[in-house]
């Protein structure tokens, strides 16, 4: 089996491909942006003559979206091809609800709808991705959450940002993200924060740091950072199927999140699951420091061990290759 991958190696889908990169014996093609927007998220880029030669030379062309303008184009250039390699589509978009959503879900039905006759797969990371495309490509669809290595991710002893209670965030700065709704929350209670990520809104939440809130830029170490707090928290409007949260949950965690991809409902004995607005995030936090924060850590980590362990993911990818091929 000649498998190539088409992506860009950024944020949750870099990390998603690398993994598969890691055990599949697959070929790597990304196209060379001219323009980047939505803090990078989408963009316009050039490289079909590679991505055509790519196609002609593997047996299975697995696009993981989004990635840039040219993944518009590869329907197109698949139907002019005379030996036709198989076509995978994998989304990493980050969907939602209410206005910020209109983009990113519209985007999704697009993509689907130009590849329903082309592709022999459809896979989507959260269930949330899945209610907005099914109708669009029927029964050729199926759910395949992120997974971790627990090797890698698990509970240590670690330095403390802060003595006493703290909340983290770690993950790209930018509007969907919802990170200064956190920040004016735990302002409004005098609880410690502790921030870590690039993006868009990095300079503007620096600018905010105090004796209670720790902002950082890139951290090389994310298995440090999620020991060093208690709970960790994700406000974001727009979530595929977050590795952040996954990750902190595999390193005995309780998480705060407002979406999670559509496996909202598997967290109840791990955190709180709360609307985005700074009230919401507020009470939230609230509660959760009454509960039991390690008996919820605990839970966490056995949810991860039992629904988004990496080798679990790998096997159901791997079943999903086997079978298109026969």
């Amino acid at each position: 089996m000649k498998l190539t991958y088409y992506a860009k190696l950024r944020g949750g889908a870099g990390t998603h491909v690398n993994y598969l990169l890691n055990h599949f014996k697959a070929k790597l093609v990304t196209s060379q942006a001219v323009v980047d927007f939505y803090d990078g998220t989408y963009g316009i880029s050039k490289g079909m003559k590679i991505v055509r030669k790519e196609m002609r030379s593997c047996d299975i062309f697995h696009i993981h979206h989004a990635t840039h303008s040219l993944e518009l184009l590869i329907p197109s250039i698949f139907k002019k091809m005379r030996n036709k390699p198989i076509i995978i589509n994998t989304f990493h978009t980050p969907v939602g609800e209410g206005g910020i959503s209109i983009f990113p879900n519209s985007y999704l039905r697009l993509i689907a709808g130009i590849y329903k006759d082309t592709s022999k797969k459809f896979i989507v990371v959260g269930k949330k991705q899945k209610e907005i495309i099914e109708h669009i490509v029927g029964d050729n669809i199926t759910v395949i959450p992120n997974g971790i290595p627990l090797d890698k991710f698990r509970k240590k002893r670690t330095k403390r940002y802060f003595k006493d209670f703290t909340v983290g965030y770690l993950g790209r700065l930018s509007v969907e993200k919802n990170v200064l709704s956190l920040v004016n929350a735990c302002k409004k209670l005098g609880v410690n924060l502790v921030v870590a990520g690039t993006g868009a809104q990095y300079m503007k939440i620096k600018k905010l740091e105090n004796e209670k809130l720790k902002v950082f830029g890139f951290v090389k170490d994310a298995v440090e950072f999620y020991n060093s707090i208690d709970v960790f928290a994700s406000p974001s409007y727009l979530e595929g199927h977050p590795y952040t949260v996954l990750e902190a949950m595999a390193c005995n965690k309780p998480v705060i999140v407002s979406n999670f991809g559509g496996e909202e409902q598997n967290l109840e004995n791990c955190g709180i699951v709360r609307g985005t607005k700074v009230k919401e995030i507020k009470e939230a936090i609230q509660e959760i420091k009454t509960r039991d924060l390690e008996k919820l850590g605990n839970n966490a980590r056995r949810l991860v061990e039992k629904k988004y362990n990496i080798k679990m993911q790998i096997e159901k990818l791997g079943r999903v290759y086997n079978s298109i091929l026969k």
